[in-house]
């Protein structure tokens, strides 16, 4: 039942809070400092649920992330020393639940933004979450379980730097992210090429940037100068590079190839390849040891040649020996003379 005039239900102010937390435009990313994030393909018209479906996947795998954490080093480099009052400190209790009440909401880390653009969708993440951590560690999941947990979800290009798309910033934004993947320092031992790279840019609804000046200008921002180079087919590193409107993502993966050059569906596709390959031959294997088509030890063929593992001493008399074959040749048989007649 609608509430009155002018006010909105608490449902419907809830429902709608959501969606204009969704409703947010990709360009206030330019106003986060140190954002990352991740383009997101999709099937079409579903862009907004992609974009959730992808915003539970990586909050499920950072909170994983997290309590592996948590479970290696201790709570205490997180949640520090603070005082915990005991269960029965009821006036302490009540004071603590009135506290988090009046705190100010704590803003979500990981959420989708509108890119108005079909099949595209994208997903903000601020400091301290690292999108391309997050996408890493989800497809390996899925390269492991075969589930991609998601319809609509397809290619990922998780960026670790955001600027306007112009060529001073992206110079700047690529300078910040490269340094990570290619080492600046080669040792004198150290002979050939350090990283093999390449560079994938995708331009979508931009015209002033082309892919001749994206490709050498970020080529320019790699640390090192000759001791990396460029390889179309067999990189180590891939250097992703985003352009959207007036929005550039810049960032850097090194399993691109194997995981499905970050397709979900593709990697999980492979995955099922995998899972129903090993399945099939581990029955193939069962249902030959149930006909008895694989030879037990006592079967082996090599178990029936006892002429190999016996002694000379026990051959029998039928078998010549090596000496009477040397004796036979040696001393060919005579011819009499009635013969020769």
């Amino acid at each position: 039942m609608p509430g009155p005039k002018g006010r909105a239900t608490k449902r419907r102010r809830v429902e709608g809070g959501e969606h204009q937390r969704h409703r947010a435009r990709l360009v206030s990313v330019l106003e986060t400092p140190d954002a990352s994030g991740v383009f997101m393909s999709c099937a079409r018209g579903k862009e907004r649920k992609a974009a959730l479906d992808l915003v539970d996947v990586l909050n499920e795998v950072r909170r994983a992330l997290t309590q592996h954490a948590h479970a290696l080093y201790g709570d205490e480099h997180t949640h520090g020393t603070a005082h915990t009052p005991q269960p029965d400190d009821i006036e302490a209790q009540i004071r603590g639940e009135l506290a988090a009440l009046r705190a100010p909401r704590r803003s979500a880390r990981i959420t989708p933004l509108e890119t108005d653009t079909e099949c595209l969708g994208f997903v903000q993440c601020t400091p301290p979450v690292d999108a391309a951590r997050l996408v890493t560690r989800y497809l390996e999941d899925v390269l492991h379980t075969g589930e991609s947990r998601s319809r609509y979800v397809q290619r990922l290009a998780p960026v670790s730097a955001l600027c306007r798309a112009e060529v001073d910033a992206i110079r700047t934004a690529a300078t910040r992210v490269l340094p990570r993947f290619f080492p600046a320092d080669r040792p004198r031992t150290v002979r050939r090429t350090l990283t093999q790279y390449r560079i994938e840019p995708r331009i979508r609804s931009h015209t002033s940037l082309s892919r001749d000046v994206l490709i050498p200008l970020v080529a320019s921002c790699i640390p090192g100068e000759g001791m990396h180079r460029a390889d179309l087919a067999r990189p180590e590193v891939v250097v992703l590079v985003e352009v959207l409107k007036n929005v550039c993502g810049i960032g850097a993966v090194d399993a691109y190839e194997r995981l499905g050059k970050l397709n979900v569906q593709t990697v999980a596709q492979r995955a099922g390849q995998d899972v129903a390959s090993s399945r099939v031959a581990a029955d193939a294997g069962r249902a030959g040891v149930a006909r008895g088509d694989v030879p037990t030890g006592a079967e082996r063929p090599d178990a029936e040649r006892p002429d190999t593992q016996r002694p000379d001493a026990q051959r029998t008399e039928a078998e010549p020996t090596e000496a009477q074959h040397e004796g036979t040749h040696s001393h060919p048989p005579t011819t009499s003379s009635t013969d020769k007649a």
